[in-house]
């Protein structure tokens, strides 16, 4: 099946506002991963999260009601992959609550896997003072069902 990559004009979105951290999120892709990250993901319905899309060299993540820009991955060409460059957060209190840069990279590095990667075996990052009875409504929250950007 061909997939038709996913771009800025495809869904709402918002600009990543000047409130914003770098954080340390280190990734490299082979041909293979890179081709899917760069696809993204437009959402299908209202389980699903998060907007991705590509607009090189920058990799955005959005939250799919809202529009609001949370993260940004740079992407430098290596070979046939690519490799992150750098990563931001969006540090706006008004449009994003978390301020935890370590938990914002696992967060990311789940989408990624999950999501964009549609790797099943991807856990979302659970922290310990999250009472183990929510955490099923809080992984919904943030992810969605995390459907793969290959299925249907």
């Amino acid at each position: 099946m061909t997939m038709i990559a996913a771009t800025r004009a495809s869904w709402k979105t918002q600009p990543m506002p000047e409130a914003r951290a770098s954080v340390p999120y280190a990734r490299s892709f082979d041909a293979a991963e890179h081709e899917r990250v760069t696809r993204g993901i437009v959402p299908g319905q209202m389980e699903d999260k998060w907007f991705v899309f590509h607009e090189p060299p920058w990799l955005w993540f959005h939250r799919s009601w809202t529009g609001v820009a949370i993260y940004a991955v740079k992407l430098r060409v290596e070979g046939a992959g690519s490799a992150v460059e750098e990563a931001w957060v969006n540090r706006a209190p008004e449009q994003y609550r978390e301020t935890d840069d370590a938990h914002d990279v696992a967060i990311l590095s789940f989408l990624v896997e999950r999501i964009l990667l549609g790797k099943t075996d991807a856990r979302f990052p659970i922290r310990a003072t999250v009472d183990p009875a929510k955490a099923p409504l809080l992984v919904h929250h943030v992810v969605g069902h995390a459907r793969a950007n290959d299925e249907d």
